[in-house]
C-alpha cells in the first residue's frame, strides 16, 4: 500500500509539472495589447477598435488585424465591409455565452477571410 501510494504521488507530481511545462511553451504566442486610448478630439484607431472590441490576445489574431487595417487603409477592402463583420462577430459571441465562450475574433476570422475574397482581396 505504502508504494502504491509513493507512486500516485510521484504521478501527480509529473502531471503537475508536465502542465506548467505545456503552459510556458505556449505562453510566447500571447502578447501584451498595446492600444492608444481615445481623446475627443482623436476616437480610437481602426486597429484599436479591432484589437480591443474583438479581444484579440495571440499574436496571430493582432496580425490579422492590422492585416485587415492595412487593406482597409490601401483602399483594397471597404471599411463599412470590415465594420459590418467586426459587429457582426461582436453580436455573434455575445449570442454564444449559452454554450462554450468564445472571443469575438474567433467568428470575424473566418468571417473576413470570406467576405474578402469575395472581392479578390487576400488576407493572411
Amino acid at each position: 500500500m505504502r508504494n502504491y501510494r509513493a507512486f500516485n504521488l510521484v504521478g501527480v507530481i509529473a502531471v503537475a509539472v508536465a502542465t506548467l511545462t505545456l503552459r510556458s511553451a505556449a505562453a510566447p504566442e500571447v502578447e501584451k495589447v498595446d492600444v492608444t486610448p481615445g481623446k475627443a478630439d482623436q476616437p480610437i484607431s481602426l486597429r484599436d477598435r479591432l484589437v480591443v472590441g474583438l479581444q484579440a490576445r495571440l499574436k496571430s489574431e493582432v496580425n490579422f488585424c492590422e492585416a485587415v487595417v492595412t487593406r482597409v487603409n490601401t483602399g483594397q477592402l471597404p471599411q463599412r465591409l470590415v465594420d459590418e463583420t467586426f459587429f457582426w462577430a461582436r453580436q455573434r459571441a455575445a449570442a454564444a455565452r449559452n454554450g462554450p465562450n468564445h472571443r469575438p475574433i474567433v467568428y470575424f476570422q473566418p468571417a473576413m477571410k470570406a467576405r474578402a475574397s469575395r472581392i479578390d482581396v487576400l488576407l493572411p
